[in-house]
């Protein structure tokens, strides 16, 4: 069963509860009447699985609706990688369709409060399942220790897009309007939080709800690493303006031990994929073709197709990703639209759609996190100093694993090649004045289609890679990216109070999250 994008409120409800064991042999305990099952009857291995996929669809997928008749999605909001991959220069609206409704929105940056709900809804829908999850799971068991890290990722990703938001209080069981807790209070609770799940995994057994993780398989080793990372993604974020690089440091030795992502780990889930109804991996059934075949794509394989700015980037370095990332326009070479693009000039046969290195088949597997993405986290934090290491050893790694999980051949000496004839700041860390600058910027072409949000997030903290004037719609009068999203619509009248203590405005959209820039 497949995610069907809704707004739901911050309490796990009996009706959600149904609609998980749906996918479930669970439905087998009463053949007479299924929907009798109690809440009682279901535990942590029957919502996991279930919870790893939303959690792709909603931060890698995008947020689409699919309508219980049909496996085909239909856009009625932009997701938040769609989004973001627009606003960072990766895809751009194909000029045959015209800019309306939300897609409008993005291209001149002026959001409305209704503009988050379905993301909104859909990340505390996903954080109640790990929370059942969590709770509701075998004694000894590593799901409730990888429950709590998918918590903290997922909660991380809120605040990085909305700011201060309902934390403590959100997933109690009985509060309907939790209160907004401060995004530096909750940045400073979620190390906490890591420290707690990763000594659960550390002490768990091997059980049989191990079969429900379709991540990694049980195996503690990589969820330690996993975990590990994502609490080096929290503290990174807030070097710009930490009060002393020893706080962080600190914080980091405390787990140094568990490592983190390495090469050939990627954090990705397959349950079984495949080239049927309904079983489709979730960006193939989001941005691929419909079953049998490749003629029949799904609308939103046509409607984003490549931006010039990574085209023009791209083709600038001589980057051998290119024709991984997009695929070349049946007129042949690439091309792409700049966000905004109001005219046809550029006809269909033209332009460059998402590539084969990106887009692979319907059972390629459904990505959270790239072993690529976990290495230039650490080869930023070498360099910066919080972690050891040699950081140009590490993004060297950053770089190959990017070309591997593109599948580029011989990829790791093609990645050195790249990286070693380059005069360009961009790619060669020897040729850069800032080596922020240059791991960002390769970050930024690793995380190409697969994480906009953590592409929007370097962005916003380190000002790479460069995004002046990034639509050229002409309606767009203050041409500049916004640094957060606004509230839900929702909130006005689910959480009310809360909602207006937050005192928020439209031009909030530019009010930075605490830790950028």
């Amino acid at each position: 069963m497949y995610f069907k994008n809704r707004f739901v409120s911050y309490l796990v409800s009996g009706s959600f509860l149904l609609s998980v064991v749906s996918c479930t042999k669970k439905l087998d305990t009463n053949l007479n009447n299924p929907n009798s099952i109690t809440t009682n009857a279901i535990s942590g291995k029957d919502v996991f699985p279930n919870a790893l996929q939303n959690t792709v669809y909603a931060i890698n997928a995008n947020a689409f609706i699919y309508s219980s008749a049909s496996a085909i999605p239909v856009q009625t909001t932009v997701g938040i990688s769609t989004l973001t991959n627009e606003w960072m220069g990766i895809w751009a609206r194909t000029t045959s369709y015209s800019a309306s409704g939300t897609q409008y929105q993005v291209e001149v940056f002026v959001l409305n409060n209704g503009f988050g709900d379905n993301f909104w809804g859909s990340i505390y829908h996903n954080l109640s399942d790990y929370n059942f999850v969590a709770s509701k799971s075998a004694t000894g068991s590593i799901l409730p220790g990888a429950a709590i890290v998918m918590k903290a990722l997922l909660f991380q990703d809120l605040v990085d897009i909305f700011g201060d938001i309902p934390y403590s209080q959100a997933l109690s069981g009985t509060i309907t309007t939790p209160v907004y807790d401060k995004a530096t209070a909750i940045y400073a609770d979620l190390p906490l939080q890591l420290d707690s799940a990763m000594a659960l995994i550390n002490a768990s057994q091997a059980t049989a709800d191990d079969a429900a993780d379709i991540l990694f398989k049980g195996n503690k080793a990589d969820w330690l690493a996993f975990a590990n990372t994502i609490k080096l993604r929290v503290l990174l974020r807030q070097v710009p303006n930490a009060a002393t690089a020893a706080a962080l440091q600190a914080e980091v030795s405390k787990t140094a031990s568990y490592g983190y992502l390495t090469a050939g780990v990627d954090a990705t889930i397959n349950p079984g994929y495949k080239d049927a109804t309904s079983q489709q991996s979730p960006f193939w059934a989001t941005f691929g073709f419909q079953v049998g075949g490749t003629t029949n794509p799904y609308q939103p394989n046509t409607f984003y197709i490549a931006n010039q700015t990574i085209i023009d980037y791209l083709s600038a370095v001589s980057d051998p990703r290119l024709g991984y990332l997009y695929k070349a326009a049946p007129a042949g070479g690439y091309a792409g639209n700049y966000l905004g693009d109001a005219d046809n000039a550029k006809q269909v046969s033209a332009l460059s759609t998402i590539g084969a290195g990106i887009l692979k088949s319907p059972s390629m597997s459904g990505v959270i996190m790239t072993a690529s993405e976990g290495l230039f986290l650490q080869a930023e934090a070498a360099q910066r100093g919080l972690i050891s290491g040699n950081y140009l050893s590490l993004f060297n790694q950053a770089v190959a694993e990017s070309f591997r999980y593109l599948g580029v051949p011989n990829d790791a000496a093609a990645a050195a090649a790249y990286i070693s004839t380059s005069t360009d700041d961009r790619v060669n860390p020897a040729a850069a004045a800032d080596p922020i600058k240059t791991i960002i910027y390769q970050k930024w072409v690793a995380n190409a289609e697969t994480d906009g949000l953590e592409i929007w997030s370097d962005y916003r903290r380190t000002g790479y890679p460069d995004r002046s004037n990034p639509s050229v719609n002409p309606a767009a009068s203050v041409n500049v990216i916004p640094k957060r999203l606004l509230y839900p619509l929702s909130e006005t009248a689910q959480n009310t109070a809360n909602y207006n203590g937050q005192n928020q405005k439209n031009s909030d959209i530019y009010t930075k999250i605490f830790w950028g820039r």
